[in-house]
């Protein structure tokens, strides 16, 4: 019953879309007969029948029609963001209501011609998807002429890639810069349109595109773009005074997952003593680059022998918080290598026994993966608030433990916590509350298959909710847990790490699961299902099939494909070396910034204090006093400046795969609407910090 009175509200609140479907069933039937019959301004006289049967089953299609659209859930919806979903709904409710012409014609009223059927179908389909995908391009289109009219200075973008279809789409949004011509520096778009912005080839052309345009800035948006080329158009911008914005990474670097540069990126001095400085490049050295080449020449691309290296050196780091000495096979089976740690949190739900009907527990405030692969794997998210302006001594948005509390319920399995920023939580207070509620867990039974029976075992073993630590920011982080230094790794029953290209250890992409000791389990047998789960259920690895006669293997499950090359645990054996180092040159920029919040009052996280060290992965700051527009618009400044930041992040419940409303999670609401994240990674040298913190001093003090 509430299902049904959730889709009539849907359609009495799109009346008019279901006026004009009513209007698109009726009209697209009878233009198909129209293609069919009508001869010379006339229908033929011989099938005149035709028209009686399509008006005598018009009204009963009409109503048909409304009922299948709004069952596939064609009203209600939010059109100005209509997507793919959309059109794969609007597609299904086509083939269904085509069905039902073709039985209600058939039974009711007499068989019509084949065409007719297939022509009507079309012209429906065409036009109920023109109906609400319309709204979504009129608003577009509006856009782009509010765009062309914008007083904004006239910017050239170089590079028609989608760095450049990235970089516009930013600067259609700005106030001070307006987009009026692309450069395709390999001259192959030459002649066409970018997002209605005209696209000219070669840097030839870039002097008489100047002059055409009126052009006052330059954005550069071609990662790859030769030196020389680089240097003459830094030349040119000067000759003519004429800002030169060199970003070619900082607009991909200013999101958490986005793509990274395939080359090292130092951030350099702009054409107008400007300094550009992206948000979160890799720090990739020759050591890293040579052990790839070497990967390379030893043949041995995919899950090898240095994959399986890097999961000991990682087991023996996690433990003992040192990367210099030996990892034997002592610590082999605790850590599993992954393509990414999105793949890495949901393997270890899978592997828990999570599954449909099953509620995992996630803040509020954090990235989609922390939710999304719950919903992989078939569970039901429960957002939990985060505490009022955070933890009271990191300022991190930890969640509210009480909060936390209330939310376990029979069907709970899981807590997710986040170690936002590299802040490791308080996992002592988590287990603490899962413990009080075990009374409420039920583990689940298994099936008989592998899988499911693994995931029964370790649930029983445990006896309560799984604490699941998303350690995506954090890994080196540490704290004193249960009187003893834990590092993250081995303190939830399970945690996920992230190597994405923008995280403080990278293997480009990648990420990695590890888990505590379960009583009556054995750690091979864990990671054994970590590996079918990540090789398609196969139960030999290509190094294991390498062995003399070891060809044959058997598929234990329809899985995954999601393992670690060796190129990736290449570049991951000598960050690793490096990575104690890395750590504390983050430290020593982050005095840096501490001094400038302070003088500015600035809130900022705390990354070190009694019993806990962070990974020190992201500098965030809340400033005082302002909204959410007036935080766009020092992003929007500081941009202007050279100095790409970020916000981490936007709260789940406000995203529109998890219903776009946040009301029920205010704390993270408030939270977010004043974050700004500094640039922090070590390629900035000092003077690259004190510049930003000059940026940051001169551009809040407007605001506060």
């Amino acid at each position: 019953m509430d299902k049904i009175k959730q889709v009539l509200r849907g359609v009495a609140r799109d009346w008019w879309i279901a006026a004009l479907d009513i209007i698109a069933v009726n009209a697209a039937y009878f233009l198909a007969l129209l293609i069919r019959f009508y001869v010379n301004f006339e229908f033929r006289p011989t099938v005149t029948f035709y028209l009686t049967d399509f008006a005598t089953f018009a009204p009963f299609y009409t109503v048909l029609c409304l009922i299948v659209f709004a069952a596939f859930h064609l009203y209600g919806g939010m059109w100005k963001y209509a997507g793919l979903n959309d059109l794969n709904r609007i597609i299904a409710a086509s083939v269904v209501t085509t069905a039902m012409q073709v039985l209600g014609t058939v039974l009711f009223v007499g068989r019509m011609p084949v065409t007719y059927y297939f022509i009507g179908a079309l012209i429906q389909f065409v036009l109920i998807a023109s109906i609400r995908f319309g709204y979504r391009f009129l608003l577009i289109e509006k856009k782009k002429l509010e765009n062309r009219r914008k007083t904004g200075a006239a910017t050239m973008v170089i590079g028609a890639g989608e760095a450049g279809r990235f970089m516009i789409r930013n600067l259609e949004e700005s106030t001070s810069y307006r987009p009026v011509c692309v450069v395709d520096v390999k001259k192959a778009s030459y002649g066409r349109m970018m997002n209605g912005i005209p696209v000219w080839g070669g840097t030839d052309d870039v002097e008489r595109a100047l002059d055409v345009y009126g052009v006052k800035c330059i954005f550069l948006a071609e990662p790859l773009m030769q030196p020389e080329i680089r240097e003459k158009i830094a030349r040119l911008c000067q000759e003519r005074r004429i800002e030169l914005q060199d970003l070619g990474y900082s607009f991909y670097m200013n999101a958490d997952e986005q793509q990274a540069p395939e080359e090292p990126l130092k951030p350099a001095a702009k054409a107008d003593g400007k300094r550009a400085i992206p948000f979160s490049p890799p720090d990739i050295s020759e050591s890293e680059i040579s052990e790839v080449v070497e990967a390379l020449r030893s043949g041995w691309i995919t899950t090898g022998p240095r994959t399986k290296l890097l999961e000991r050196r990682l087991a023996a780091f996690i433990e003992t918080g040192r990367v210099d000495i030996e990892a034997g096979d002592e610590y082999s089976n605790r850590v599993v290598c992954l393509n990414s740690a999105t793949a890495a949190e949901e393997l270890n739900l899978r592997v828990l026994g999570v599954g449909p009907g099953d509620e995992v527990i996630v803040p509020a405030l954090t990235y989609s993966a922390s939710a999304s692969a719950a919903i992989h794997c078939g569970a039901t998210v429960i957002f939990v608030d985060v505490q009022k302006d955070g933890d009271p001594l990191t300022r991190v948005p930890e969640m509210d433990y009480d909060a936390l509390e209330a939310a376990i319920t029979p069907r709970t399995k899981a807590v997710v916590a986040v170690d936002y920023g590299g802040i490791v939580c308080d996992y002592e207070r988590i287990f603490d509350i899962v413990e009080r509620r075990k009374a409420l867990f039920t583990p689940v039974e298994s099936d008989g298959s592998p899988l499911k029976d693994l995931g029964s075992r370790i649930q029983k073993a445990l006896g309560r909710v799984a604490v699941i630590s998303d350690c995506a920011h954090g890994l080196g982080a540490s704290r004193v847990f249960r009187g003893e230094k834990k590092y993250t790794g081995a303190i939830a029953d399970m945690t996920s790490f992230s190597f994405h290209a923008v995280k403080n250890f990278t293997t480009a992409e990648g990420g990695a699961s590890t888990w505590l000791p379960i009583p009556g389990v054995d750690n091979a047998e864990i990671y054994k299902m970590f590996q079918l789960l990540s090789l398609h259920g196969q139960n030999k690895d290509a190094l294991a099939k390498t062995k003399l006669g070891a060809w044959e293997y058997d598929i234990i499950g329809p899985w995954y494909k999601c393992n670690m090359t060796d190129i990736m645990a290449a570049i991951g054996l000598r960050q690793l070396d490096r990575y104690p180092g890395l750590l504390e040159r983050r430290v020593e920029m982050m005095k840096k910034y501490d001094a400038v919040c302070a003088e500015l009052g600035v809130s900022h996280l705390v990354h070190h204090v009694a019993g806990m060290d962070s990974s020190n992965h992201l500098y965030i700051t809340r400033v005082p006093g302002i909204t959410a527009g007036q935080r766009n618009e020092i992003i929007e400044k500081m941009a202007q400046r050279g100095v790409a930041t970020n916000v981490h992040y936007k709260p789940l419940p406000m995203m529109t795969a998890y219903g776009r409303d946040c009301s029920a999670y205010p704390n993270a609401s408030d939270y977010y609407h004043n974050l700004i994240t500094l640039p922090l990674h070590t390629l900035l040298s000092d003077e690259d910090v004190d510049y930003v913190c000059q940026a940051f001093r001169e551009v809040v003090k407007e605001y506060i």
